[in-house]
């Protein structure tokens, strides 16, 4: 009898630490990130962000305007160093979906060919930003 007990109480125990393990992961999927880059005159000419109201389980990159390509360098939780390209002017172009990975950092970047490519701020939870 106290051996049954015993392991419930131990299968009950490991079922809590579970949950408690994913708690922290699950809160930290929780703000919207953003990096633009401006024109001279301060309009956004490209836009990455991944919103909180999603989980952060995606990036999107805007092209707005200008005259060099967009793309966003992203981190996720598990995987970093990331791409995702938009050569479409006027178009939003979104990456894929995980819930389990979300994105932890979002760069916005022109791509300009044949020179250094220039990128706005980065974003990442937790820099007040």
């Amino acid at each position: 009898m106290i051996a049954k007990k015993a392991g419930k109480f131990v299968a009950a125990a490991a079922i809590l630490g579970a949950f408690a393990g994913a708690s922290p992961a699950v809160a930290s999927a929780g703000e919207d990130l953003r990096s633009i880059g401006t024109n001279i005159d301060g309009s956004i000419a490209i836009d990455a962000y991944s919103w909180k109201s999603a989980g952060n389980k995606n990036v999107a990159i805007k092209w707005v305007s200008g005259t060099h390509s967009a793309y966003t360098e992203y981190d996720r939780v598990n995987t970093h160093g990331l791409r995702l390209d938009n050569d479409n002017k006027g178009t939003t172009k979104y990456s894929g979906s995980s819930t389990s990975n979300y994105v932890q950092k979002v760069t916005a970047c022109w791509d300009i060919a044949g020179n250094v490519d220039d990128c706005g701020p980065d974003d990442r939870p937790g820099d007040g930003r």
